[in-house]
């Protein structure tokens, strides 16, 4: 089985790259961060607690973009490992203000028995 989390709205969900039954969003677009954020390089406790991450930033933004950036900002500060980013300097304030107002919980990163993190993948924001 495959569980994964919604980076939309933060549930765990079947297939990385499957609609979410409980949003009706779709996967992100991008492949290996959908797949990044699976049960194919963390467990399923860590899926959820990214889970709880991702309903705090919802709690306080509405605005998708800037939540979306949030979380992987919050990510790469935290679980630098799984991903990191670049945000544009007045952007990163923003994201920061949002990460403020959230109080995001903490995370442990625990691998799956099954398999290990080795990809990183890198992403910037647009803005700038």
């Amino acid at each position: 089985m495959t569980w994964a989390l919604c980076l939309n709205c933060g549930e765990t969900k079947f297939g990385a790259l499957c609609p979410c039954p409980a949003c009706q969003s779709n996967s992100t677009g991008d492949i290996s961060l959908d797949i990044q954020f699976s049960d194919h390089n963390i467990s399923v406790e860590t899926i959820k607690e990214f889970g709880e991450v991702v309903r705090a930033i919802q709690a306080v933004c509405t605005d998708d973009r800037l939540r979306n950036w949030s979380f992987l900002h919050y990510v790469s500060s935290n679980h630098p490992e799984l991903l990191t980013v670049k945000l544009d300097p007045e952007f990163a304030i923003q994201v920061e203000d949002v990460l403020t107002r959230a109080n995001p919980p903490e995370v442990t990163l625990r691998k799956p028995e099954h398999y290990t993190i080795d990809a990183q993948p890198e992403m910037e924001s647009d803005d700038g």
